[in-house]
């Protein structure tokens, strides 16, 4: 528009500026490219708190400070820009709007899975590419694929998998969803199945202890998953998968604009598995039957003047029957002529967040999360019985902004965290032998800064205090350090505190799948189950390095972690093999980790990753200080994933598991003993996968394609009432070769 742009030149030359004021006119381009003014835009001066907005013709004045000269001006739905400032006096800047940004195609090449270089915290991405290169019908079969993160089956029974970092058990490390407390309490062990693998969007994997804002709780380090939103979901996703066990799922995500300011996504998951086999002739089944129902509903409002909220209900109900073949619940519960077993879950969850962002200060913003769940679990394992009711409820209130400049930012604010379970373990006879019930509220509070020059340097320092109602005061400091040594490489460190109530139970119930007794001894406190917090201190540095070979792009990374508990209960399966002993640590518990992983684009649209991990976890046990049992010593992992131009993808994945100890079964007759460490193994898995167009996929793959399986993975099957079973022995696949078909449909 000629008009304004005549206007305004002549506004901004005829003013009688001074010489500590500047004066601008900020400006879009209409569809005929004429100059339209922007009311409303947000000026400021980079790295400082002083701003202002442009008035209704566009027009802005701003006080000129010594010392900065790069203006910021931003507006909602357009490209912010950085203006350097000399000695003018006045000046015209045009906006953006981001839509054209969306038209641009970016050619480069980055990993499917990949540390984001501008965050202070060392954090893995893994986004949607990565997780389509398996089935993943649930969060703990995405990481197949990642060698940071190992799966393995905790029994030959339930077909539970539990997760392991830097060699220790999954409830060290804090799995959250969406930065707030997601598989935990009585979900420690069978939780990361209940996450079906479609709804996930991206997860974050973190190393080490994370930020304090988040929790108290990450030890070994911090899983974070995102799920679908409605902002970001397709407007319908349809998925259906199908293998050779009998598994049978299907996942629907439907996403709908209701308002301007209104979007709500539900998520649907239905799974069975109706067939019993029992590949391996022992009179077990290999994998329970069973059948999920999994619901979200979930709600996001934006004001669009920095008012933003999610609202989601979820609820879940899983089932299932294990145990020999043939038992028959009504007719063998409780008797001692069939052995079997049921686990059946119910969970009902509330999960709320509410965020404003301030219009004229983009860096400042407050926050507040809250949920509230029931957790109903009833199960039993031959003549044992193990009930639980959590009733838990969760909230955490952010406040961030900067400390004079965007270089130094903070975020703070206060938390809640309240338990309440109802929880016995007993024997058909004697239910509620033991009585582990118990309420927990712990009160927080949390500082976190960060400084960030934008070339060389980053720091993320942050404090804790946490008031536990049974345990008293907790303070958690956690640092992380990064700085890039050259424009390729960059150095990484962090150390930190981490600590958290084991829910010993729930988190080891494998051992509710033998004849062993529980024995509790060297207890700490009479409150929850006799031990104080599992406390802990992680440190850890990183190297990173990108490279070019051949003009091909790659990055190579090395990092080690050492975790020293201070306090721990300890399961030990060694002290006795008719007996799980739980004992306060008395002596050292630590873990070292070394791990050194390569990216490398081979050729075009062929993508390579190699890893190796080296593992030393041990315990000084009530027998002398031992390797941790089944936890492999090594694991070495190739992968490979190529595209051809007319939309065929293939994957292929080689694990090498590397030997495990295996607990003490010397008391045991010989004939139920076990060696003393496991053999080595390989695991293959691969998957093909067709798209047509932007719609449709379809998907075939494989797991363990080299068939290994575990020899008799039952110790005295033939006994399963006897004193001698045992099914928690496990350290490798009880399944041969599992093949898989399903598809996938979507409209954007």
């Amino acid at each position: 528009m000629k008009l304004f742009s005549i206007l305004a030149f002549i506004l901004l030359a005829s003013l009688p500026i001074q010489a500590q004021k500047l004066l601008g006119v900020v400006f879009e381009k209409d569809e005929k490219g004429k100059d339209q003014p922007m009311a409303g835009a947000n000026v400021y001066w980079l790295g400082t708190t002083i701003g202002t907005a442009t008035k209704d013709n566009g027009v802005f004045l701003i006080d000129r400070i010594e010392g900065y000269n790069k203006l910021l001006i931003s507006f909602a739905g357009y490209q912010t820009d950085t203006v350097s400032i000399t000695d003018q006096t006045s000046i015209k800047v045009e906006l953006k709007s981001e839509r054209y940004l969306q038209e641009v195609t970016v050619q480069g090449w980055r990993p499917s899975t990949y540390v984001d270089i501008t965050s202070g915290i060392n954090t893995v991405t893994m986004n949607e590419k990565e997780l389509f290169k398996a089935a993943c019908c649930n969060l703990s079969e995405s990481f197949e694929t990642n060698p940071s993160v190992d799966v393995a089956f905790t029994d030959a029974l339930t077909g539970t998998k539990q997760i392991q970092m830097l060699g220790l058990s999954g409830a060290n490390t804090l799995i959250s969803l969406e930065n707030m407390p997601g598989v935990r309490g009585l979900a420690a062990s069978q939780g990361i199945q209940f996450i079906p693998g479609t709804w996930i969007n991206s997860i974050q994997v973190t190393k080490g202890v994370g930020s304090v804002v988040n929790s108290h709780e990450s030890i070994a380090g911090q899983i974070n998953v995102e799920l679908k939103k409605p902002q970001e979901s397709d407007k319908l996703y349809l998925n259906g998968y199908i293998n050779n066990t009998g598994r049978a799922e299907a996942n629907t995500i439907f996403t709908t604009q209701v308002s301007k300011k209104w979007a709500t996504t539900f998520l649907v998951h239905g799974s069975m598995r109706p067939t019993e086999i029992d590949q391996n002739k022992d009179g077990f089944l290999d994998f329970p039957t069973g059948q999920q129902v999994n619901f979200i509903n979930r709600w996001v409002y934006n004001s669009g003047n920095g008012w933003l909220g999610q609202l989601s209900v979820k609820y879940l109900k899983d089932q299932k029957q294990g145990g020999q073949s043939g038992y028959n619940a009504e007719r063998d519960k409780f008797k001692s002529n069939v052995y079997g077993l049921e686990i059946n879950t119910e969970r009902t969850e509330f999960v709320g967040k509410l965020g404003y962002q301030f219009p004229a200060q983009p860096y400042k913003s407050f926050g507040l999360q809250v949920s509230a769940l029931r957790h109903l679990h009833d199960s039993y394992f031959g003549n044992v019985v193990h009930n639980a009711d959590e009733q838990s409820a969760y909230t955490n209130l952010i406040y961030q902004s900067i400390i004079g400049s965007t270089s130094h930012k903070f975020k703070t604010g206060l938390s809640f965290l309240y338990d309440r379970y109802i929880e016995t373990l007993g024997t058909n006879i004697n239910i509620g032998q033991y009585d582990f019930s118990r309420t927990e509220q712990v009160n927080g509070a949390f500082f976190e800064y960060s400084y960030d020059d934008l070339k060389k340097f980053s720091l993320v320092a942050g404090l804790r205090v946490d008031h536990h109602n049974l345990f008293g005061v907790y303070w958690t400091p956690r640092v992380h350090a990064k700085y890039n040594a050259t424009s390729t490489t960059t150095l990484r460190a962090s150390f930190g505190r981490g600590w958290r109530l084991a829910n010993i139970i729930a988190e080891n119930s494998s051992f509710l799948a033998s004849s062993r007794s529980i024995v509790l001894s060297n207890q700490q406190t009479n409150k929850a189950y006799g031990f104080r917090p599992d406390d802990a201190w992680n440190y850890g540095l990183t190297l990173q390095q990108d490279f070019t070979i051949d003009y091909r792009p790659g990055n190579i990374s090395i990092d080690y972690f050492f975790t020293d508990f201070k306090n721990q209960a300890v399961m030990d399966w060694d002290r006795n093999t008719q007996q799980i002993n739980f004992f306060g640590l008395t002596g050292k518990s630590f873990s070292n980790s070394i791990q050194a992983q390569v990216d490398y684009q081979l050729a075009r649209r062929l993508d390579l990753r190699l890893a190796y991990r080296w593992l030393d976890v041990e315990t000084d046990y009530l027998n002398g200080r031992l390797q941790r049992p089944m936890v492999p010593r090594d694991r070495a992992f190739v992968n490979l994933a190529y595209k051809t131009k007319n939309l065929w993808s293939f994957d292929w994945t080689l694990n090498r598991i590397g030997v495990q100890r295996m607990p003490d079964m010397e008391l045991n007759p010989i004939i139920h003993q076990l060696p003393p460490f496991s053999e080595p193994y390989f695991l293959m898995n691969a998957q093909v996968t067709k798209d047509f167009g932007d719609k449709w996929s379809v998907y075939m793959g494989g797991e363990n394609l080299n068939n290994f399986t575990v020899s008799n993975p039952i110790v005295a099957a033939n006994a399963p009432f006897g004193p001698h079973f045992d099914s928690a022995m496990i350290w490798g696949p009880v399944f041969g070769t599992v093949v898989y078909a399903g598809f996938r449909y979507r409209v954007k």
